[in-house]
């Protein structure tokens, strides 16, 4: 099987964008040069254009100045004259595109006085000034200096002429005929310099052709190699993709075929399935064809009596399918063609359209008939524990209280003192009675309503201690919260210590008097349980770990147990503060 790591590819990726720039800057360098090509050869073919012009306007020149040596007419001098502008203009323009800061536009007036063609004149321009240091360039530049220069000997030798013959009546013939052969020599020696420059021209012509020729067949011999590679990459990479595609195809196929759950897709405009994987047919027998035709009618005539109406719901929601009322998860059941029934998972998610409104819905269905039997199974064997464990409770509470009568016949015939023991031990027997009572009347069996268990514990110790001659006031502020077992029966004796512990001390010898019980919770997980009473004092040097009291070392014991720390305090009120954690503290909210 073909595989390729994600650094593998991202270094071909890499490979394949260096290639491609690297064509593009080639091909970007091909249209340059045959751009630089055509306007430089279009240069050289202006500059022997121009020449041809030079070289006219000379032979003109000439021409004038034989017939005005002849018939001695001024007006030929002045067509001699008129006709060297040409020249005169090429000169201009040469001479200023050899400065370092050239002005165009002189350059530009010269060319157009000599001529030539305004559309070659950038051209001419770009060519002398970029190739003014190449020897074929430098050559025609020297050639064309020296030309100039015999123009203004040829432009001195017609002036001395002139002057000759208006300051002379008679020209000999002798004389005319010197001037006419120094007028030849004149003449040939222009032609000579004007045949070298179009020679150097030609040379450059052909220099640059040669370069721009190679130049041309090597970049375009590097673009169809890169092309070559490109298309063999694509190529490979074609081939690949098809076999990873082929390979990716199979599998799916593979896991479709196989798989228990059934894939689907359904149309919400035909309310047809687009797809449906072949593992509808292992599941409710029918083929794979029949529930596609039947479409979501036949999914409906197959489902449970008790769960057609709410799937119809379901169904009528499709017609204008709100934000959040899609569900993405049903359960069903249906029955397949051997007439059992089968319950069944729909896992699903809503697909839109490019304007957002849905148009289908892809899914996943499981058959999980077997799970609600396990989940049916495991809920008659929780109804089962729940009963045992609610008995057990019953019965603990019972020999509990079994216990708490045997102290009661204890009493007759002991002291006082014993009477009061056995008192206290049943006050104990009661609090952890009273934890089992709430548990097997809880729905949890585990957790206990706190609040409720300590109003009814000091309702009890209330009762135990009424008569007319003395009159407590309890106040009850307690926050809801649920605990579990262990943490309920060390609060409930603690608890109890402390309330009989301010009946039997704090209020002996009142007649009236006030008791605080309070349980709030504090920072974090941290509750608080503060019992304040406003009865006597206990002695100021009192220190409840140095105490041999039985109640004080319960208390100090329990409230280790819990994690918590006890506080004392007294000023007009007598306060033991108690500060402990319960994992975890679920404060319920008051209906007050």
């Amino acid at each position: 099987m073909y595989k390729k790591t994600g650094q593998g590819r991202v270094d071909i990726d890499r490979k394949i964008i260096g290639v491609v720039s690297f064509g593009l800057i080639c091909a970007l360098l091909l249209i340059l040069m045959v751009n630089i090509s055509i306007n430089t050869s279009s240069g050289v073919r202006a500059y022997v254009a121009g020449e041809g012009y030079w070289a006219k306007a000379q032979k003109e020149a000439g021409m004038h100045l034989s017939n005005y040596i002849i018939t001695e007419n001024p007006e030929e001098y002045e067509h001699f004259k008129s006709v060297l502008r040409v020249n005169e203009g090429d000169r201009t323009a040469r001479e200023e595109l050899q400065k370092e800061n050239f002005d165009y536009d002189i350059a530009y007036e010269g060319f157009i006085k000599g001529k030539n063609h305004p559309e070659d004149i950038q051209n001419m321009v770009n060519l002398l000034r970029r190739f003014q240091n190449i020897s074929h360039v430098e050559e025609a530049i020297e050639i064309w200096t020296a030309g100039d220069k015999k123009i203004e000997e040829f432009r001195a030798f017609a002036a001395s002429i002139h002057t000759e013959i208006q300051s002379s009546d008679t020209i000999s013939n002798a004389q005319k005929t010197r001037w006419m052969e120094e007028l030849e020599v004149l003449d040939h020696e222009l032609t000579d310099l004007e045949y070298n420059f179009s020679l150097a021209m030609g040379n450059m012509a052909r220099l640059v052709n040669e370069i721009f020729r190679w130049t041309t067949i090597t970049l375009g011999l590097i673009l169809i190699c890169i092309g070559i590679w490109i298309t063999s990459r694509f190529y490979h990479a074609t081939q690949t993709w098809t076999r990873a595609l082929k390979e990716s195809k199979e599998q799916l196929k593979n896991v479709l075929d196989n798989s228990k759950d059934v894939l689907y897709k359904l149309d919400l405009k035909t309310r047809k399935y687009v797809f449906m994987s072949p593992a509808i047919e292992q599941m409710i027998g029918y083929s794979r064809k029949h529930v596609v035709e039947g479409g979501v009618e036949f999914i409906i005539s197959i489902m449970h009596p008790n769960d057609k109406e709410r799937m119809n719901k379901v169904l009528e929601n499709y017609d204008d399918l709100q934000e959040g009322d899609f569900l993405p998860a049903t359960e069903f059941r249906l029955k397949d063609q051997s007439g059992n029934w089968k319950w069944v998972s729909n896992v699903r998610s809503l697909i839109r359209d490019e304007h957002g409104e849905p148009e289908a819905i892809v899914g996943a269905v499981r058959d999980i008939s077997t799970q609600k039997e396990q989940g049916e199974k495991i809920r008659e064997s929780l109804q089962e524990k729940e009963l045992l464990l609610k008995e057990i409770h019953h019965r603990v509470k019972n020999n509990l209280a079994i216990i708490s009568s045997l102290l009661e016949l204890q009493k007759d015939g002991v002291s006082e003192d014993i009477q009061n023991m056995l008192s206290s031990s049943q006050a104990r027997i009661k609090s952890i009675a009273k934890v089992h009572e709430k548990l097997y009347e809880s729905t949890t069996l585990s957790d206990i309503p706190l609040d409720t268990y300590i109003t009814e514990i000091t309702e009890e110790i209330e009762k135990a201690y009424a008569s007319n001659e003395t009159k407590i006031d309890i106040i009850i502020d307690v926050v809801p919260v649920t605990v579990n077992i262990n943490d309920a029966i060390p609060i409930g004796l603690i608890l109890n210590e402390l309330i009989n512990n301010a009946f039997k001390h704090a209020y002996k010898g009142f007649k009236s008097g006030t008791l605080k019980i309070n349980l709030q919770k504090g920072s974090e997980e941290e509750m608080r349980l503060f019992v304040e009473s406003d009865g006597n004092k206990m002695d100021g040097n009192f220190d409840a770990a140095k105490s041999d009291s039985l109640g004080m070392t319960l208390i100090e014991v329990l409230v280790k147990r819990i994690n918590g720390r006890l506080e004392i305090e007294q000023d007009d009120w007598t306060r033991f503060k108690i500060f402990f954690e319960i994992t975890p503290v679920t404060v319920q909210k008051s209906d007050h």
